[in-house]
């Protein structure tokens, strides 16, 4: 793969020059390669396999913090592989690689499945969107950071171990340090997301990471009506990456199920 045209982007929010496809990983042995390839036949989705032999590096430059920094670290675009328009039930699986010497800081955006309005994140109120990105905390903790209508979610959801933070502000922290990223070595998450009934608290969101299911709700609230990105992220500067740091993506693929 040499450029991002199985991705279909059709918006690129910021960060163009802090993305890169790459054949290796910088320095890359057989422990450091990617281990498992993208399956092309799944359903008529989005299968990478040429991402199995060739990277998506993303920068994140010393004291970025997220998009509206004076430096901003990652990027951010929203594709459109795939026609989702009638979509009930949608899968996103991608692999993630963190250098054994990442600085976690104390947290960072990744990508996941949108829908409705794009930047659905920074504070928005998530009426008419919503969007399940993941998210690293300290260490590597690893979450579900959800933007979805907040004031429509189910006591247990807020309340889902190991630890939720269902904040007015910003996003749900969801499940948070239910699975950890690894450094040093690939993690390969998968994400599926089924549609609630209209105005029904039904939604279905199941991750597996590294073939486990570490997560599965059938509580979340996405939409009252039928109706991607990476960075360090945060507000204040404790969040900013400390140093010139890279991430590595691998085996994107995404499937309508539903």
């Amino acid at each position: 793969m040499t450029d991002l045209s199985a991705f279909n982007v059709s918006h690129f929010a910021y960060g163009r020059d802090n993305l890169q496809i790459v054949d290796s990983l910088p320095g890359a042995d057989d422990g450091q390669s990617v281990d498992a390839e993208a399956d092309d036949d799944n359903g008529g989705g989005l299968g990478l396999g040429s991402l199995a032999t060739s990277v998506l590096q993303l920068f994140y430059p010393a004291n970025s913090i997220n998009p509206t920094s004076d430096i901003p670290g990652g990027a951010d675009f929203y594709a459109t592989p795939i026609d989702l328009s009638d979509a009930n039930n949608v899968t996103l699986e991608y692999s993630v690689y963190f250098p054994p010497d990442f600085d976690w800081v104390q947290a960072g955006k990744l990508p996941g499945i949108y829908g409705g309005h794009t930047a659905c994140s920074g504070g928005d109120a998530a009426i008419s969107c919503f969007s399940t990105r993941l998210m690293w905390r300290s260490h590597g903790a690893g979450e579900l950071y959800l933007y979805a209508p907040k004031d429509k979610q189910t006591d247990a959801l807020c309340s889902a171990p190991p630890q939720s933070v269902c904040d007015a502000d910003y996003g749900l922290s969801v499940g948070r340090g239910s699975f950890h990223f690894a450094a040093g070595n690939w993690t390969h998450v998968r994400q599926t997301v089924t549609l609630n009934t209209p105005g029904q608290q039904d939604g279905g969101f199941v991750l597996e990471v590294d073939g486990n299911v570490v997560m599965d709700r059938s509580d979340v609230f996405y939409r009252d009506l039928s109706i991607s990105s990476t960075f360090f992220g945060g507000h204040e500067s404790e969040y900013a990456s400390p140093k010139d740091q890279y991430t590595w993506f691998a085996n994107f693929a995404m499937s309508r199920n539903a």
